[in-house]
């Protein structure tokens, strides 16, 4: 079976994922982490692209990049979002329980 139209995606070159994520664009991404949201970084599988997910409080969003200007532009709308979703969350308390401990044998 010979290759059609279908088959010319994904032709581009694998990215530089620490080109893409040097100093600016980490310094970001730790802001969303300081921020209180899980932050994972992945590839995809052809390594064409930067998959960045963001999650809250069991709410995500998943954005894919290919160079560092996208990114940063996300980032920036990302972080007054992951702010507002953290400032209206249950915080847990910091006032520390007493712990009880279990009897053996008994």
């Amino acid at each position: 079976m010979g290759s059609d139209w279908f088959d010319g995606a994904g032709q581009g070159g694998a990215i530089d994922v620490h080109a893409m994520v040097d100093l600016v664009p980490m310094k970001a991404l730790l802001d969303v982490v300081e921020l209180g949201a899980l932050v994972s970084l992945g590839t995809t599988s052809d390594g064409g692209a930067l998959g960045v997910t963001i999650t809250v409080d069991g709410r995500w969003r998943r954005e894919y990049f290919r160079e560092s200007e996208g990114l940063l532009t996300w980032l920036a709308e990302a972080i007054p979002a992951v702010e507002a979703a953290r400032s209206t969350a249950d915080r847990p308390s910091t006032v520390r329980g007493q712990r009880t401990s279990r009897q053996r044998g008994t």
